[in-house]
């Protein structure tokens, strides 16, 4: 890895270099640490899990690695070394049916690529929080997506079209996680996401061109309904009563800082304590109207929820530019306010309990929204790009408020323009 192989080390051994006994064993331990990552989660992790799935003994685990953590952030440099190869295989991107099919064939590559390191994509939000320096330096994982796309579109890497470059590789990587989600039961198989996401991509750099990323009339992909989920109902408080006034505000303090504690701790991490210090209430308040994190949690989830579905039923499906930009303005509020609950979605996958079940429900709900909405349009595929859209509309705000990585006012104008051309079609105002 890294060009330099694996090494022992100290104070194991004299010689630092191993052969090809410790190779394989170092390459066990890198595929048990995956196994692990995937069924339990990067926080339930432990050395004695990633050995036994290895098949190696504790003392050999530590001549190779300090700790999971050494691990993970060792698998994260391998995984962007083979993101750079990848990147570097992407040939130029024509406007043509040729440019398309290359398109596809790269994004199946990444795709092929994501299942294999799926574990570290899901838990680097996780694994990042006590390892900020080591995070900067893997958030590069994107940066190659977007770099080799603006390449071969022949497109510059700086302004607008870095941004929107930058937008696509965050739904490209969210949709494979969408997918290897619902790879057991999902209605949508890996070729249909590829292509639906290339024609997207083309479409955004090249433009609607018919015959090519556009079949209109009776080519759409058709999509049988999908029955509505019904989200699983609250669970009264342990001291059910009407609430007074005095108690209403007093619930909403703790879940106003439940918002901000998530994003900050995670779910995992999170603590009552946190988030009875962030709302400066008595440990007795909290256990006043929840029986714990996990109904705390529930509550600040159906709240959100029920925002989201309330605000994406919403939507300007006519693609008006004014219109689109209002309603990113209360969307982009809505996520500032409920941010810490949609991110913290995704680290729930491997929480072991109804909150998994009830965040699947909500995004269900949302995604059958959001393809009765776009079949109105004649092509395409609008399953697949109704998980394009709650990728977008969940990624650009994450970049901009969790991350960092850009400013409100860029990620409003990219997701105006990744809407408008890659989704609905139509040309720049």
């Amino acid at each position: 890895m890294d060009g330099t192989g694996p090494t022992r080390r100290r104070p194991f051994g004299t010689n630092p270099l191993v052969g090809e006994r410790g190779s394989e064993t170092e390459r066990r331990i890198f595929q048990g640490a995956l196994e692990v990552f995937a069924e339990v989660g990067y926080n339930e992790a432990r050395v004695e899990l990633i050995t036994q799935h290895a098949g190696c003994s504790r003392p050999a685990f530590y001549q190779y690695f300090s700790s999971k953590d050494d691990v993970f952030w060792k698998l994260a440099r391998e995984l962007a070394g083979k993101m750079n190869e990848l990147g570097r295989r992407l040939e130029r991107i024509d406007a043509d049916r040729d440019g398309l099919v290359r398109l596809s064939a790269w994004i199946d590559e990444f795709t092929t690529l994501y299942q294999v390191y799926a574990p570290i994509f899901s838990a680097f939000q996780a694994a990042s929080r006590d390892h900020e320096t080591l995070a900067r330096q893997s958030t590069t994982v994107g940066d190659r997506l977007d770099t080799a796309m603006l390449r071969a579109f022949g497109r510059r890497n700086r302004g607008r079209d870095q941004a929107l470059a930058s937008g696509m590789a965050a739904v490209l990587i969210r949709c494979s996680f969408y997918w290897d989600v619902m790879a057991a039961t999902g209605p949508v198989d890996r070729q249909r996401l590829v292509d639906g996401l290339a024609c997207v991509i083309h479409r955004l750099f090249h433009g609607p061109i018919d015959g090519v990323n556009i079949e209109r009339a009776g080519g759409a992909v058709r999509t049988p309904p999908i029955p509505t989920p019904v989200m699983p109902p609250l669970p009264a408080p342990p001291h059910a009563r009407p609430l007074r006034p005095r108690g209403e505000q007093t619930r909403r303090r703790l879940l106003e800082a439940g918002a901000k504690v998530l994003p900050a701790r995670g779910y995992h991490d999170a603590r009552v304590d946190d988030i009875v210090a962030t709302a400066g209430v008595s440990h007795g308040s909290f256990y006043r109207y929840f029986s714990d994190k996990d109904d705390f949690f529930r509550a600040l989830a159906e709240e959100a929820g029920g925002q989201m579905v309330e605000l994406l039923g919403r939507f300007p499906a006519g693609g008006d530019t004014g219109e689109l930009r209002l309603w990113l303005d209360e969307w982009f509020d809505s996520y500032q306010s409920n941010g810490g609950v949609i991110t913290t979605w995704q680290e729930m996958q491997e929480a072991g309990s109804d909150l998994v079940e009830f965040s699947q429900q909500v995004a269900g709900s949302i995604t059958t929204g959001l393809v009765a909405m776009l079949e109105s349009r004649g092509f395409g595929d609008a399953l697949v790009d109704a998980l394009i859209l709650l990728a977008l509309l969940e990624r650009l705000p994450y970049r901009a408020f969790t991350l960092g990585f850009t400013t409100r006012a860029a990620a409003v104008d990219a997701t105006v323009t990744i809407v408008r051309r890659g989704l609905l079609a139509q040309a720049d105002d």
